[in-house]
């Protein structure tokens, strides 16, 4: 880290750089323009009530605190956006002068990854445990029964201000064990021209006539998010009454339906989908000038260029707006009082709607809270789509029942377009009978 200013310069300083930055980006409140067909946010009924966020509070001595973060978000590769993080790390030390930051980069997931290490250190090697921690949800519900994150207060920043999606596994016996942070998601971008309404259900794809580019061929075999999302979107349910994976057989058929109506008017083209891997490769072929309407990263699709394509969301039977969130979380896992009181001022600062905003712009991820939006600079419409969006996000189906919903989806998806199977019933059930296996 650089070396610091003379305290009561740098206070001054950073004094007028919040007020300059509180006047200029103060966001004012946004509303669709007439005759839009987005549908009204709906209420928040669920979040904890408005608190307030805490200003910097004086540490008593000096500390280097261990931060771990996912090999996406390394702040010393210079190809990728992240680098910012370094940035931030940096200003964070300008108002903590007496906080250093070392950041530990690791695997995402599995083996050697985040959650995998942290568990092993926990009782090998408690000496090298971070102080603070990025989770996903899964993860970061091992870590809480594992006890190897401490609770956070949940007086200490503005909770209602995070998107639903955000809260699975954060808490536990009402007590919070992590700030949620940044998100992947996917949406659904269309080619302008055809209607002045988004596809947004399968009646508006298949009488409008939008071929759709789909990604049929995921490489680890399970059905992708894109697929997943549709069977949710239409109220479809993964997790039975005992915890056990289960699919709505009826929504099976109508979900297998849709995709053959598409395939009988050739609106998808069965050869190009079963090489498209993920909304990545989708968007990939679509910026060529094929297919009309193709899922995409969200991150992905408002970095631009678009060049005459417009928002939407996976298409279901009424059009309601769905996406599947895999959100990533800040958890302190130190236990001593002074270092826990640092990592969470670290993790308020990262979490700021400003810092996040930031953040997620760059690196193509999402903001998991409302007002982080704002530091995007998205016009008026497409602010009010993207928070509705995000306001109707899932979380990711828990561990248990994840892999096999997809891959009964998957199965029955592939069995359909390869013509294995000669109805949208038999599909259904080959999808069903592989869940059981």
């Amino acid at each position: 880290m650089r070396k610091p200013q003379p305290r009561l310069f740098r206070l001054i300083l950073w004094m007028l750089l919040l007020w300059i930055a509180g006047c200029a980006k103060t966001t004012p409140a946004v509303s669709p323009e007439p005759g839009t067909t987005f549908s009204p946010l709906p209420t928040v009924t669920s979040a904890p009530p408005l608190t307030a966020v805490p200003t910097a509070t004086p540490l008593p001595s000096a500390v280097t605190l261990q931060l771990w973060v996912p090999d996406f978000l390394n702040p010393y590769d210079e190809t990728s956006g992240a680098g910012i993080l370094n940035e931030q790390l940096l200003a964070f030390s300008d108002i903590y002068p007496d906080v250093q930051v070392q950041v530990i980069v690791k695997k995402a997931t599995g083996a050697g990854g985040l959650y995998s290490l942290l568990s092993t250190a926990y009782v090998a090697a408690p000496t090298v445990l971070p102080d603070l921690i990025v989770l996903n949800q899964n993860d970061l519900t091992a870590a809480v029964a594992g006890g190897f994150v401490q609770p956070i207060s949940s007086t200490a920043w503005v909770q209602s201000d995070f998107f639903p999606f955000a809260w699975p596994g954060l808490r536990s016996d009402a007590t919070v064990y992590g700030i949620p942070w940044v998100a992947r998601a996917d949406q659904m971008a269309y080619r302008s021209g055809i209607s002045t309404t988004p596809p947004f259900s399968w009646t508006d794809v298949l009488t409008r006539g939008y071929s759709l580019l789909f990604p049929a061929a995921p490489v680890n075999g399970y059905a992708d998010d894109a697929l997943l999302s549709m069977y949710l979107g239409n109220g479809g349910v993964v997790v039975d009454a005992t915890g056990a994976p289960t699919l709505d057989p009826a929504l099976l058929e109508q979900l297998y339906r849709f995709f053959a109506e598409l395939k009988a008017r050739n609106l998808i083209n069965t050869e190009r989908t079963l090489t498209l891997v993920d909304a990545v490769s989708c968007w990939d072929t679509y910026q060529k000038g094929i297919g009309r309407l193709t899922p995409v990263p969200i991150g992905l699709y408002w970095a631009g260029p678009r060049n005459g394509s417009l928002p939407g969301w996976a298409p279901t039977i009424q059009g309601t707006p769905i996406t599947i969130a895999h959100g990533w979380t800040l958890a302190i896992v130190a236990t001593d009082p002074f270092r826990q009181e640092a990592a969470l001022q670290l993790a308020l600062w990262l979490s700021s709607p400003n810092q996040m905003g930031d953040l997620t712009r760059a690196t193509l991820l999402v903001p998991t809270r409302r007002s982080a939006i704002a530091e995007w600079g998205l016009l008026p419409d497409d602010h009010v789509f993207l928070t509705q969006l995000l306001q109707n996000a899932v979380p990711e189906p828990p561990p248990q029942v994840n892999l096999p919903v997809r891959r009964a989806l998957q199965s029955g998806m592939l069995a359909l377009l390869k013509g294995e199977v000669s109805s949208p019933e038999e599909a259904a059930t080959y999808a069903l009978t592989n869940l059981r296996k």
